[in-house]
């Protein structure tokens, strides 16, 4: 299949990260694009003969999903902290 599977991963590794903007309304939504790197980037490992596109796709679906994880909801803290520590200063 040449690089197809590497160049999927790859794409999908990219794109997951600007997953969660676009597909939060669908219920897991935003572990769809990040979830298709990770099973591509193993699919293209196997099957494929340049095995550094998929490595990379793997990766970075893999970065995507920890990030979706433990970075958003820490920012989310992060943002309710400081709208609260904003509004109780100035009272």
């Amino acid at each position: 299949m040449g690089k197809v599977f590497g160049i999927i991963a790859l794409i999908c590794g990219i794109l997951g990260f600007f997953a969660w903007i676009l597909l939060a309304t669908l219920p897991y939504g935003i572990y769809y694009v990040p979830g298709a790197a990770i099973v591509f980037g193993i699919i293209g490992i196997i099957a494929d003969e340049s095995k550094g596109m998929a490595i990379a796709g793997l990766i970075l679906g893999i970065l995507g999903i920890v990030f979706i994880l433990f970075i958003l909801p820490l920012l989310a803290v992060l943002l309710i902290l400081l709208g609260l520590g904003a509004i109780l200063s100035s009272l």
